[in-house]
């Protein structure tokens, strides 16, 4: 009893407090306690049973209703006709008793101070009879909860107090090592209260008008300007809306054939209840759903198997393409009383399906909000672990200074990579218990079936082969010399216990001893392996997290807020679900009402597909269809089913087919380029989208720089195509520079809101692929808009006024303006202009203030522009002018680009300083803790010293760097901690989290770009706003949609852009390795694991894992203290033709791969010295990057000038030596090894992959 006793206080008492997310975040956040993953929380039962009990009165509400309507034409009392329903409405109103209005808006404060009478779950409180008096036989004596029906349904909440205590107790044993101070990382504290009317809840997939009192407060702040104090009544832990902002019930649209149909409201789901697809709801059952004739043809209609005219279809659209509902009213089916089930028998609608219910029901929405600023639930964005695809993690924009783990698909609860979530926090030790009975289970199923490869006594996690010790010993070994001796022999002893460094994160065994043993991934990890590293140019890498080194907080969904709007994915598509394709044992039924949709991003769900929607030949003939690439949208996911159900919208075309793959990269982020198209004629764009001309009373009162004798202005286009900037340098003649920063005004000749407009804003973004550009306004737009040489254009202008001798700024003014270009520029002559010897002056003194700028921004007087850390410029914005490798700059590039953000910082400050909380700005998160920390603790084992109290001595120490290899190595591992900058409005965000991290600026935005992003629209009518001196009317919420909107949009043109990329140089590698079937050059290592290490290879920009179970090895061995891991080699076994034995059998990937091994290590190794890199590529290919303006990659080779024959340059760079018949190969941090490089081809995106080269291949 006592026990019990001590649960129920823990359950009660248990919180976290909240690190930040602005002041609507509650000071503290729940956390629930449950047994296992079946069982639901206090909160879920509490609000699942006001859902019941709100559902059963509407139920009898309706009775009555239609009972006294029946009795009242019964005795002729009731009249309704056309013409007097108005007058009658009074008489037809029902007015349930007092004692049934208490679900109304009460419910929600009764949801929250639910007393425990009323926390049974469903139908506690209501029999057959609607008795809430009369409760079920399964009923607590007590509480009459269901306690015999759900075994341990209480699952015991923590609040934000304890387990913040908890997760600050466990951050304090992986920091108490490091020498790495939180206080010089923790954004400030915040430790302002507001009051209620203060705080105003806001949910993005819902939304309380704010009371008048809070409209007048806010009207006067966005009026006073940034004098006033910030009044942050939305936190931007309030959930993202990707959806546009609310437009004007009139749109000037006098153009008849627009057929662009707006968005009426800003509500996204203001039509998803009940309409989509012909489905109940998420939480139905596809199955047993019963379908007219009527709705089957209409589903059909959708489909373009069944309709081929309907492709020309707007499927991103909105109206065609709804995101899922979400189905307040679930009716929990029937089970067998199982003590861990979802399910009560509900007894009702006869149709309903007697199917288990796998996940729990969503939360009612209504609800959230307050329980969010209570602190039961925190919101955030979920990040789906895109190698263990069940688990995912979930990021509160700051609330938390950790991300919330969410362990396995059953927590996770339906949510899709993007999704706004809803998540209540779990004890820790509660879901890594589960974890590891679940990987127990998973461990044995995979040894019993890979008997031959796998011990069937092994406790090991062997689906994760790139485990080290690198965790603790990194931590421990920091103070190494105050440790005991003790400590010392137990690091010694245990050198492989796994720390979870891969994506796939399992737990292991304590006392597990695994010294000289070699991890073998069984099939179908390995096929996981290949797909996802060999399909991104770097590693994905998660939190780490093992046994020792926990999650500091973990959670489960209980609701998906907010979904982005009409998600498209590629894939493919077949009978047989993945994992049964192979089996010859599993025949497709005779007549199968199911295809499977294979997405090509793994982080999403197979689809079901109803055959019928399928094409019409496609069970008779599906392998006709194997290789053909489709887009599908899921419409909904039923609580019933594991896997969502969805439609086919097109289909691509053949796999590895050029175009199709490039239809595929812009389809799977939800760019259709469909905006402008003619519908008549999709091949062109329609006539009617032109630029406005600007009226000449508006020029007239414009800053004339039009004086070519006076200014000589250069306009410079990033790419071949279009220029929107341009700049001039004045000599003063009084010891000062002019320089003049000019961005056309584009916004000047596009209406606002006008159907132009809308459509800009749908695409939000353009998109830069090496094999095609996405511009974001039409083809005619962009010519009349852009800047080109003697012709006048309209301009915002920033001019600064430098001091001649130390180029500091002395003055600034922003204006609008008119400028004539006398000269123009592409970013690659500048660069050219700039290596040649005879530099041209203006240029060179451009190049001085640009390297000014540079130097004042990361705070290093001796900074110069080259070398750069070209991934920090990723974080905030994609290439322009794209290059093969991610990690090429040119000079000309960096000198435009730190101009552009020095004009973007001073616009930010300037919209600021007039229009205050209304202001759109940038802003990039400081990294997590723990992130630093482990980031920190790795570049120590270099040997290295990295001072990371602020990003600018982060950036200092690492360009200070010599080994330009080392440096891009560490560069690469920073990066992963950081996350992308996103658009905000700064009444929505802390003022302490307006800065821009990697950036070092304190506040920016964007404005330098408008040709190819919206969001400078938005900044461009701010900022004219603030130079006329006008106020700016839209509405801050408005402008809140808009930012997220246009983050997500942001996100998907990088992701599209660095597809591209990897489909381009999986091309060229295949290319060049065409006559051998790889390549073999010189790569560095960055991590040594337990059986895997990962190298980078600098002339491809790519970072691989070279996975020890594809090698030709007998052991390996890792010492976890000096970070060595020995390979011991089969000798005379050639690493380039080796095939594991596994890969051999039919359910290997290597199946599918059409471009088979062919040459041995030491024929490659000829073939690469004796030639050069030029010779390795086809004509064709040579023409086609040519025309890209790419260059051919020039493979690393050794250089080892002793050594004569070319196989032999490769082995001398290795460590090696021999011990006895042991063959062993050392394998350390920052050394740079042979491997071999090869692009997989056949799959549905190509992928690379590498294997080390086996030194010991000559018999000696």
């Amino acid at each position: 009893m006592s026990k019990n006793s001590n649960n129920n206080n823990y359950q009660e008492n248990v919180y976290v407090k909240t690190t930040g997310g602005g002041k609507n975040v509650p000071k503290q956040i729940h956390v629930a306690h449950r047994r296992s993953q079946s069982e639901l929380t206090n909160l879920m039962i509490e609000q699942l049973t006001l859902q019941k009990q709100l559902e059963a009165v509407q139920a009898q509400q309706q009775q009555l209703l239609a009972q006294q309507q029946q009795l009242a034409q019964q005795t002729g009392q009731f009249i309704a006709t056309n013409n007097n329903t108005n007058n009658n409405n009074k008489n037809q109103g029902f007015i349930p008793p007092s004692h049934y209005n208490t679900p109304n808006m009460s419910a929600g404060n009764r949801s929250r101070s639910h007393s425990r009478d009323n926390s049974g779950y469903y139908q506690n409180s209501y029999d057959n009879n609607n008795n809430p008096n009369n409760l079920g036989v399964n009923t607590h004596r007590k509480t009459g909860s269901q306690s015999s029906v759900y075994g341990h349904s209480r699952r015991h909440s923590l609040v934000l107090n304890e387990a913040k205590r908890a997760a600050a107790e466990e951050q304090a044993k992986r920091g108490g090592s490091s020498s790495f101070n939180g206080n010089e990382f923790n954004p400030k504290s915040k430790d302002e209260s507001a009051s209620p009317e203060e705080l105003p809840i806001e949910q993005s997939s819902f939304k309380f008008p704010p009371a008048p009192v809070q409209l007048q407060q806010q009207q006067q702040q966005q009026q006073q300007g940034s004098g006033q104090s910030h009044r942050r009544s939305n936190s931007n832990l309030s959930p993202p809306t990707f959806k546009f902002p609310p437009t004007p019930t009139s749109y000037n649209n006098n153009n008849q054939d627009d057929d662009f149909t707006p968005t009426s409201s800003t509500h996204r789901r203001s039509k998803t209840r009940n309409n989509e697809f012909s489905s109940p709801g998420i939480n139905s059952n596809w199955r047993n759903q019963s379908q007219t004739q009527s709705q089957i043809q209409q589903q059909q209609q959708q489909s373009p198997f069944r309709h081929r005219q309907t492709n020309s279809r707007d499927y991103n659209s909105s109206n065609n393409l709804e995101p899922p509902a979400f189905f307040q009213g679930h009716h929990p089916r029937g089970s067998n009383a199982s003590v861990q089930s979802f399910s009560s028998n509900s007894g009702g609608n006869q149709n309903q399906s007697t199917r288990k219910s796998l996940f729990a029901p969503y939360l009612p929405q209504a609800n959230i909000p307050g329980l969010i600023q209570e602190g039961k639930l925190v919101a955030g964005i979920l990040r789906v672990n895109k190698k263990n695809r069940s688990d995912a993690w979930v990021s509160t924009d700051g609330a938390l200074d950790a991300d919330i783990y969410i362990c396995g698909s059953k927590d996770r609860n339906r949510a899709l990579e993007g999704d706004l979530v809803a998540v209540e926090l779990l004890v820790v030790d509660d879901v890594w218990d589960s974890k590891k009975e679940k990987e127990e289970k998973k461990r044995r199923k995979d040894a019993s079936l890979q008997q031959d490869i796998i011990p069937l006594n092994g406790n090991d996690d062997y689906h994760n082969d790139a485990s080290a010790n690198a965790l603790s010993s990194n931590f421990l070994a920091s103070n190494f010399n105050s440790s005991s001796t003790s400590n010392e022999d137990n690091i010694l002893s245990t050198p492989n216990r796994s720390r979870g460094m891969d994506n796939d994160k399992s737990p292991t065994k304590s006392s597990l001893k695994r010294k000289g043993s070699l991890k073998q991934r069984p099939t179908q990890k390995k096929n996981d392996d290949v797909e996802v590293e060999g399909q991104s140019l770097l590693l994905v890498e998660e939190e780490e997290i093992n046994d020792k080194y926990k999650p500091l907080y973990a959670g489960h969904v209980v609701a998906v807020l907010d979904r982005i709007p009409g998600q498209l994915f590629s894939g493919t598509l077949g009978l047989l679900r993945p994992s049964q394709q192979n089996h010859s044992d599993d025949k497709p039924p005779k007549a199968p009402k199911i295809a499977w949709f294979k997405p090509t991003d793994k982080k999403v769900p197979l689809i079901a597909i109803p055959t019928e929607l399928a094409p019409k030949d496609f069970v008779e003939n599906a392998d006709k269809y194997s290789d053909k690439l489709f887009v599908a949208s899921i419409k909904r996911w039923p609580i019933t089913s594991l896997h969502p159900f969805g439609i086919l919208v097109s289909e691509l075309g053949e796999i590895n087919d050029p175009n199709t793959e490039i239809d595929s990269i812009l389809r799977d982020n939800n760019f259709l380029s469909n905006e402008y198209l003619d519908n008549k004629d999709p091949t062109k764009e329609k006539a009617m989208f032109q630029a406005l001309p600007i009226p000449e009373n508006e020029l007239a009162v414009r800053t004339d720089f039009t004086d070519p004798s006076e200014y000589s202005i250069l306009a410079i286009a990033e790419n071949d195509s279009l220029s929107e900037f341009a700049l001039h340098v004045k000599n003063n003649n009084d010891g000062t520079f002019e320089l003049g920063c000019h961005v056309v005004d584009a916004t000047a000749h596009i209406e606002e809101n006008s159907s132009l407009d809308r459509r800009a804003r749908k695409r939000s973004s353009g998109v830069f692929m090496p094999q095609k550009v996405v511009n974001l306004l039409p083809k005619a737009l962009n010519e009349s808009l852009s800047l080109k040489k003697d012709k006048k254009s309209a301009t915002l202008s920033v001019i600064y006024t430098l001091n001649a001798e130390t180029l500091e700024i002395r003055s600034t003014t922003v204006c609008e303006s008119i400028i004539l270009p006398s000269r123009f520029m592409t970013a690659k002559e500048i660069d050219d202009n700039l290596a040649s010897d005879d530099v041209d002056p203006y240029l060179s003194i451009v190049e001085k203030i640009a390297t000014s700028f540079y130097a004042t921004r990361i705070e290093y007087p001796e900074a110069k522009l080259m070398p750069t850390l070209s991934l920090f410029e990723s974080i905030d914005d994609e290439k322009v002018n794209v290059d093969l490798n991610i990690l090429d700059r040119t000079l000309g590039y960096v000198v435009i680009n730190e101009i552009q953000h020095k004009v973007n910082s001073t616009i930010a400050e300037k919209i600021y300083t007039k229009l205050g909380d209304s202001s759109f700005l940038r802003r990039e998160a400081q990294p997590v803790i723990t992130k630093m920390s482990l980031f920190k603790n790795k570049i120590q084992k270099f040997g290295l010293d990295i001072d990371i109290t602020s990003i600018a001595t982060i950036i200092q120490s690492i360009l200070k760097i010599e080994d330009s290899d080392v440096r891009v190595g560490v560069e690469i591992l920073l990066f992963k901690t950081m996350s992308r900058a996103k658009y905000f409005v700064a009444g929505k965000v802390d003022p302490d989290q307006y800065s821009h991290y990697s950036l070092n600026l304190p506040i920016y935005t964007h404005f330098t770009s408008p040709l190819r992003r919206y969001a400078d629209h938005v900044v461009h009518r701010q900022l004219r706003s603030a130079i006329r001196g006008v106020p700016y009317t839209e509405d801050i919420d408005a402008l809140k949609i808009t930012s997220e909107y246009c983050n997500f949009k942001k996100d998907c043109a990088y992701q599209s852009q660095e597809q591209a990329i990897h489909l381009l140089l999986c091309k060229t590698i295949n290319d060049m390795g065409n006559a051998t079937g790889q390549l073999l050059t010189m790569a560095t290592v960055l991590q040594v694991y337990e059986s895997s290490f990962d190298v980078f290879i600098p002339e491809f920009g790519v970072e691989k894992r070279v996975h020890g179970d594809q090698l030709p090895l007998l052991k390996a061995e890792f010492d976890g203290v000096s970070r060595v891991l020995e390979l011991h080699w089969q000798p005379g076994v050639d690493s380039a033709t080796f095939v594991p034995a596994d890969e051999k059998n039919p359910k290997s990937y290597r199946n599918s791969i059409k471009n088979k091994f062919r040459s041995t290590t030491a024929e490659i190794a000829a073939m690469e010295i004796n030639s050069n890199s030029e010779d390795f590529i086809s004509d064709s290919l040579s023409k086609e990057l040519s025309n890209l303006n790419l260059d051919v990659p020039r493979l690393r080779l050794p250089e080892n000038e002793k050594a004569t024959d070319p196989l032999d340059k490769f082995i001398s760079s290795t460590i090696t030596r021999r011990e006895g018949d042991n063959c062993i190969q050392e394998i350390h941090e920052l050394q740079k090894i042979p491997i071999l490089l090869r692009a997989e081809i056949g799959m549905a995106l190509p992928c690379l992959s590498v294997r080390a080269l086996n030194p010991f291949i000559r018999r000696e």
